[in-house]
């Protein structure tokens, strides 16, 4: 994984997978803050350090655009 990999991530969603997950074993799509030498850090609900020595593999995820998380969710509870 190179540098220019992860600078065009900054700000973006991130799926990260680690060798022993956190939280139950479900790491959620986290925005990524920064990286370092020693690891990134990503936010969700909360910022979270993963050292590089814990990850398997950072990959880009698909943004959803402004508003349509809301359509979504609208048409989802709808009743036929």
């Amino acid at each position: 994984m190179t540098d220019s990999f992860l600078s065009n991530l900054i700000g973006k969603p991130v799926k990260i997978v680690c060798k022993d997950p956190v939280e139950g074993g479900h790491i959620p799509v986290l925005v990524l803050r920064e990286f370092s030498p020693l690891g990134i850090v990503g936010e969700g609900a909360a910022q979270h350090f993963f050292p590089w020595t814990e990850v398997v593999e950072v990959s880009g995820c698909p943004e959803i655009p402004a508003g349509q998380e809301l359509a979504l969710a609208v048409f989802a509870e709808s009743e036929p």
